[in-house]
Formats: structure tokens, sequence, C-alpha cells
């Protein structure tokens, strides 16, 4: 009798094994690891977007106008590999499990593993009534054939005719026969606040049509998610529930209009109510290109930003009269900045007249426009040495972002190292910082060029303005005030010109690329 139980038990811990094995496996085909979860532009005939005070019609209203244009999608790929089965859970080799389960596909073939469809599913929305949908990239990725299928359950095969990956973009093509198909109407995100009611419409487990309300809770979220270029790319958080399979449905606002496509949730930490939606601003910005080529290039200006925005120590070095704008740390060789005269040091203020405000506003402005199209820059400038700077205006024929970015990485490989005669080590202090001049054999240490100048940074004082700047050991400080730190001398040199209190500002080189961090002298 005790051998009985313990099987049972045993057979029921097993099968609940399996059930959760099963539901992680499913995970990881429905989504990523933040889960998530052609004609002209004007022959889309999109829908106009609905107007009037949020909040006015009832959700229910909504709901039953918005579902007959959104769309289960199933995208299946054959996988050479066999199935995950049972035989994977450490119990199976007992034969009192083997024949519960059976025997598997692969011992009938003679150990040999038989493709199977690998099935993904997710959602989407019909955006013109010719059969075009918007849904997630990493829904149809990949895959080998895919399926829509519309209220009611009329099936239809989907082509691809345009993907985004940096956003998480795809548009999809049906063709449908007889009358037109119901769309939704696109809104506008950027009129979207926090605390705004919206509904999220999706099929989420395979639960057809099922229906979410939340509010916005955040906006402008960079979240790395997969494939996707967070400097390109920004999301809507909100706390309407987003699970697997409703990647690639609208999010509406509460007037019915399309205002996001729900894209990923937060497993990392198994947090409740933290859902993201790409902005149908950012969707639509593309659609013309995803019609049109089928992919999207987006501009490049061919320079390295410094890290961070700029902040009250940085906008007193440079003298300007608030902290908009962004430093170039790095031109790249015969890049786009280059070729119009760009340098490092610059701060680039305004883009075609509209001020820029921090790194992703610039990368934002840049990408909206198209490789060979010209944008005007304004740019201050505070030659090195000098006590103010002047104002100039520079003229910028863009290039392709993607071409831009993988020829920085070949960019970025070592250059061989050449020989140099040893020097003497020495220390010295300042700035909370304790630094050391670069020998032969640290810069061997470190993976540095043979000519590689500069102050080795040894230490930091704890609850410096330097370490609350983000300096740390072993980052290589090549100026000051723009005046080049060759050595210790030089560093020593440099800091007794300081005036107490001023504004400081270092080169910092982390061995791939510099950075601009702004100090104040200590105060005598």
């Amino acid at each position: 009798m005790q051998n009985r139980t313990f099987g049972v038990l045993t057979l029921l811990a097993v099968m609940g094994v399996s059930v959760v094995f099963g539901m992680i496996l499913g995970g990881k085909l429905n989504a990523p690891n933040i889960v998530l979860a052609a004609p002209a532009a004007a022959e889309l005939r999109l829908a106009p977007a609905a107007t009037g005070a949020a909040g006015v019609t009832d959700f229910a209203d909504i709901v039953e106008r918005s579902i007959p244009a959104v769309v289960a999608v199933t995208a299946s790929k054959l996988e050479s590999r066999g199935r995950p089965t049972p035989q994977d859970h450490p119990f199976f080799g007992d034969p009192f499990f083997r024949r519960f389960f059976g025997p598997q596909e692969e011992e009938q073939e003679e150990g040999r593993p038989r493709p199977h469809p690998q099935i993904g599913q997710g959602s989407g929305f019909l955006i013109s009534p010719d059969g075009f949908i918007l849904t997630n990239y990493h829904v149809v990725e990949d895959s080998d054939s895919i399926q829509v299928t519309l209220e009611g359950g009329r099936g239809y095969k989907a082509e691809v005719r345009g993907k985004d990956p940096s956003i998480d973009l795809a548009l999809l093509k049906i063709e449908p026969a007889g009358e037109p198909l119901p769309t939704l109407p696109l809104g506008d995100s950027e009129a979207l606040r926090v605390g705004e009611w919206v509904i999220a419409i999706g099929n989420p487990l395979e639960f057809d049509q099922t229906v979410t309300v939340g509010v916005v809770s955040g906006k402008e979220r960079r979240v790395p998610l997969r494939s996707t270029d967070i400097a390109v790319v920004s999301f809507i958080q909100t706390d309407a529930a987003i699970n697997f399979g409703n990647s690639g449905g609208p999010l509406l606002d509460a007037r019915g209009n399309v205002v996001g496509i729900n894209t990923a949730i937060n497993r990392q930490f198994l947090a409740e109510g933290i859902g993201f939606a790409l902005p149908i601003n950012q969707a639509r910005a593309v659609v013309d290109q995803l019609l049109s080529r089928g992919f999207v290039r987006r501009g490049f200006l061919g320079i390295t930003m410094n890290n961070g925005r700029l902040d009250e120590a940085a906008q007193e070095f440079y003298g300007l009269p608030d902290t908009n704008g962004v430093i170039i740390s790095n031109v790249n060789e015969d890049g786009p900045g280059d070729r119009a005269g760009l340098k490092r040091g610059d701060v680039i203020r305004r883009v075609d007249g509209q001020p820029v405000s921090d790194n992703f506003d610039l990368v934002s402005k840049i990408s909206s426009r198209q490789p060979g199209e010209q944008v005007a820059l304004q740019v201050f400038r505070k030659p090195s040495g000098a006590d103010s700077g002047r104002e100039l205006a520079v003229t910028v024929t863009l290039a392709d972002r993607e071409q831009g970015m993988a020829e920085i990485g070949g960019a970025d490989r070592r250059r061989q190292r050449g020989a140099e005669p040893e020097a003497e080590t020495r220390e010295a202090e300042g700035l909370g910082l304790t630094v050391e001049s670069l020998t032969e054999r640290l810069r061997e240490q470190l993976g540095l060029r043979a000519d590689q100048t500069g102050v080795l940074v040894t230490d930091v004082e704890f609850g410096s303005p330097a370490a609350d700047k983000g300096l740390q050991p072993n980052l290589i400080i090549t100026a000051i005030n723009d005046q080049p730190v060759h050595d210790v001398p030089d560093w020593t040199r440099l800091l007794g010109r300081l005036s107490p209190g001023s504004s400081v500002k270092l080169d910092v080189f982390d061995g791939r690329q510099t950075s601009y961090v702004f100090l104040r002298a200590p105060e005598e």
C-alpha cells in the first residue's frame, strides 16, 4: 500500500513539474527576455482619430467597436530538433513513468529527430480596409508561415510586407475577399498623459479577444528589448495587464484610438502591473518606408555623445544659458559630422531650429530623417584654453545609421601596440582622485595602445565629487579643461592653475572611447 501511495504521489509530482515545464517552454516560444508579450501610404486609407473629451464613452462601447479589427497572429517555423518531451525530466528513466507517457516519436524513428513546427501566438490590428495589419516584429520573426484569424474565426494567410526590428514593428498584409475589413483609428501617443485610462486588447494565452484596462504609468521608458535600438525607441509603461499572446495588439485611449502597440511585460523581477507598449507615433513615422521598401533607413550623424545630460558644472564651463544640448566626445573619421567640420567638445544645441534637450532627443531628431538629407545644427564651440566660445551654424548631410553603427563596431577593434621606453611611475592626488603615470607595463596590462597618454586613476575618495560623478579606478584622464595630460607632472601643473570652486572639465578614456566629466575644484 505504501509503495502504491508513493507511486501515485510521485506521478502527481512529475505531472506538476511537466505542467510547469510546459508553461516555461510556452513562454520561451512566445516571447523574449523582458517578455515580448508596395502601395503608397495614402492608399492605406487610415481611419481618422476620434476626438472629444476622454472617458465620455463607456469602455464596453469602445471594446465592442474595436474588437472586430483586432486579429490573432499565429506564426510557425520548422525546427529540425525533436520536441522537448517528458524524457527530458530526470525521473523519466524509470520504467514506471515511461509506461504512462508511452514511446516518443524520436524512438519510433530510430532515434532520428523529425522536423516539428514551433508555434508562436500573438496579436495585431487592422489599419486599412484592404488588409494591412500592424504587429510586433518579434511575433513573426524568422517565421515560415503566418496565419491571421479575425473575429468569428475567419482565417487568412499573411505575408510580411515590412519589418523594423529597431522598434519591434512589423507590417503584415492579408488578401480579403468581398467587403472591406474593419479598422482601428490611430491616435496621438504624444498627447497621452500619465494617469490616463488605456485599454489593451489581444489574445493572451490563446484566450481570444481579451480586454484589460489600466492607466498610463509612464512615458518614454528606455527598455532593452531584444533587437530594439534603445537609442531610437522608447515605450509607454502601463499597468493594463499584458500577457503572453498580447504582443502586437492595440493599446487604446478612452476615445478608442490606438495610442500604442502592446509589446512586453517585465518578467525579470516577476513584477505585476509593468507592461510596455510601442507608441503609435513611432510606428506611424516609419509606415511609409515599410510600405515602399520593406525596411527602415535612419539618419546618422557620425559622432559619439558624452554620457549623461549637461549639468550645471558643464553649463558653467561652457558659459551656456541653460543645460540643453549634447556634448560631442568623439567625431568618427570621415563621417558626416567630420566632413561638416564638427569637433570633439562641441555642444549641439539645436537641430533645424529645434532645441536639443539630451542625447536621446538628438538621436530621435536625427534618426527621424533619411540618409542623404541635410540638417542644420546650431553648435557652441569653446576653443581649447579659451575663456569663452561662439555659436556656429553647421550643415550636415546624414549617412545611414545601420551602416554607420556597423563601421563603428569595426573601428573599435584594438590596434597593434608598439614599443615604448619604460617611464618612471609616479603618483599624485587631487579632485578626490589618486592618479599614476602610464608605463609600458600598465599599457600592456590594460590593453592600451603604446602611444596612449594620460594618467591612470588608481583610487577614488569615497564621497568625493569625483565618486559622485562615477569616476573609478582604471579610467584614464587625458585632459583637464582641454589641456592635454601626458603624465603626473602635467596633472599636478594643471591642477595648480585651477581657481577654487571653478568648474573643471576632465577628458576620461575608458579603453574604448573618451567622455567628459565636469567637477568643481575644491574651495579653499
